[in-house]
């Protein structure tokens, strides 16, 4: 299986979301994870997507969204908004996507 890009500034920004909200609800990570185990019986794993060593899931992020009472869409306006070169733009098409293969070919040439 082919290994994943990363965007790092799409993973930086989201992690930096996920946190904010984790503020604006004034709990812990691992509050927030026992609450959503009791009400739903999933453990999210949420302490993983603070950081920025994983990619997450379409489905996980609408899990996240859904525990947090946020819509996807509201979600990434704040991940656009931490982060001005996600927003789309003409000129720069592209160019976050090739930066995240080249750095995946050049990690790769180091294993």
């Amino acid at each position: 299986m082919k290994k994943q890009i990363k965007i790092i500034e799409l993973t930086e920004a989201i992690s930096a979301v996920i946190k904010d909200l984790y503020k604006e609800r004034g709990t812990a990570v691992l509050d927030e994870n026992n609450q959503y185990f009791n009400e739903i019986g999933k453990n999210l794993g949420l302490e993983r997507y603070t950081s920025t060593d994983h990619n997450v899931t379409c489905s996980k992020l609408f899990a996240i969204c859904d525990f947090f009472e946020i819509s996807m869409s509201e979600f990434f306006i704040k991940v656009e908004e931490k982060n001005k070169l996600l927003k789309f733009d003409k000129k720069r098409q592209g160019s976050l996507v090739l930066k995240a293969y080249e750095d995946a070919e050049k990690n790769k040439r180091k294993s």
